[in-house]
């Protein structure tokens, strides 16, 4: 948005500095507040993502805590597999290099 001024200093260098100043002063205040504005935004949807995570894992170890209680062989295969998958890959590394 640009505004006309009235100066009496008919177009001098530092009246034209001057207002150079003041545009640019009004375009910094006018930045923070759009900033301050995003980086609370921001902050507060960190803070969303954080809780929703916590949320997710509380979920995550009654689900597993659960199903380890429930099914105990079939978790304790799931695991020897998985063991074993990765065995696989860092032998097959190992002999790559």
């Amino acid at each position: 948005m640009t505004t006309v001024r009235k100066t009496d200093n008919n177009g001098s260098a530092s009246g034209l500095a001057g207002r150079v100043a003041e545009d640019m002063s009004d375009f910094s205040e006018k930045a923070r507040r759009v900033f301050g504005d995003s980086a609370t935004h921001a902050r507060e949807l960190a803070g969303d993502v954080a809780d929703q995570a916590v949320r997710g894992g509380k979920q995550a170890a009654k689900f597993v805590t659960r199903e380890v209680k429930e099914h105990p062989l079939r978790t304790l295969a799931i695991g020897a597999a998985v063991g074993a998958v990765v065995a696989a890959v860092i032998m097959l590394r190992n002999r790559e290099d």
